[in-house]
């Protein structure tokens, strides 16, 4: 992760622009030429992209051997890219420019980072320098097409779970309409229930009562004598 940070404060990435181009550049000590590597800023496992270096002499010199090994997340190397495999001589203030298709590992993940291994030597000498232990840079950022076709489903979801919401809602206001219509149909007829049980209750009691009249009545009815 240390290497990662180091690696971001020198480089420059155009995040912004159209085509949205990572670029790292490294000026090595001692300050001979200056080397960029512009590769996509994004892209997918298993996609082909083109990765574009471009060193910049200072000081009229010869290079002898450029080598970039492509790493992903887990540290797994699976790529090795050599542009130049013999002396290539630049004058001060040249360039030397070259482009390859890479194909990222259909594994990778997460993001490609880079490992630049340079020597060049200065025109007249005959001591080579190499920028050493060869400096990782991070490359491109890998994109998940798994995680992106979930969040593809995001809005649909959050739209399902609002409609469901709202069913929620409309299913309770029916619940509570029928609690209150259950309520006053018992409350109405729990009043002529009322009704009912006192016309009955007064009914027994009179039909009671004249039995009981009518038994008296006949009780005490004089007996004829022939």
């Amino acid at each position: 992760m240390l290497v990662f940070f180091a690696a971001t404060i020198i480089c420059n990435t155009s995040a912004n622009s159209p085509d949205k181009i990572h670029t790292y550049k490294y000026i090595p000590i001692p300050n001979d030429l200056t080397v960029e590597i512009s590769s996509p800023l994004e892209a997918y496992p298993n996609q082909t992209i083109n990765v574009n270096i471009t060193i910049k002499a200072t000081v009229s010199l010869s290079i002898n051997h450029v080598l970039i090994k492509l790493y992903s997340f887990n540290d797994s190397k699976f790529y090795d890219f050599t542009y130049i495999d013999e002396a290539y001589e630049l004058s001060s203030g040249e360039s030397w420019n070259k482009t390859c298709n890479i194909r990222i590992n259909e594994q990778a993940s997460n993001v490609v980072y880079g490992k630049l291994t340079l020597e060049w030597a200065k025109i007249g000498t005959a001591e080579w320098e190499t920028i050493g232990k060869e400096p990782t840079f991070i490359m491109t950022f890998l994109k998940n097409p798994k995680l992106e076709e979930l969040e593809s489903k995001v809005p649909e979801l959050e739209k399902e779970n609002t409609e469901l919401k709202e069913n929620l809602t409309d299913l309770n206001n029916t619940l509570n309409e029928f609690r209150e219509n259950l309520t006053d149909v018992e409350d109405q007829y729990e009043g002529e229930l009322g009704g009912t049980r006192s016309v009955i209750t007064i009914l027994a009691i009179t039909t009671v009562f004249f039995a009981a009249t009518t038994t008296y009545l006949f009780m005490r009815k004089p007996k004829q004598y022939w």
